[in-house]
């Protein structure tokens, strides 16, 4: 399935992390993601297919993208061990 669009609830949660420049850093979003439980190695993946501009930042897309392949990984599915271009989000399209 595709990347849904942003849902409110998530931009929501993007924003009260703070973002710089319209970016949450590392620290910030994991803070957000270990709330969903998953060891540290696979939140850490995660991060690698999330990061798609690889900046070390997530911006809006990116974070939503991550909060996306949690919900995948707590379905008990397997994540992809690259992004496939139909999740990649659409102002990133260029840059693969």
């Amino acid at each position: 399935p595709a990347l849904p669009s942003l849902p409110s609830q998530e931009l929501l949660i993007f924003y009260t992390l703070s973002p710089i420049d319209g970016k949450v850093s590392g620290a910030m979003a994991k803070k957000e993601m270990v709330k969903s439980k998953l060891p540290n190695t696979v939140l850490g993946k995660i991060w690698k297919l999330a990061d798609v501009d690889k900046d070390g930042f997530l911006d809006d897309e990116e974070f939503a993208l991550a909060n996306h392949l949690i919900k995948v990984k707590l379905e008990g599915h397997e994540l992809p061990a690259d992004l496939p271009t139909h999740l990649v989000p659409p102002s990133k399209r260029g840059q693969m």
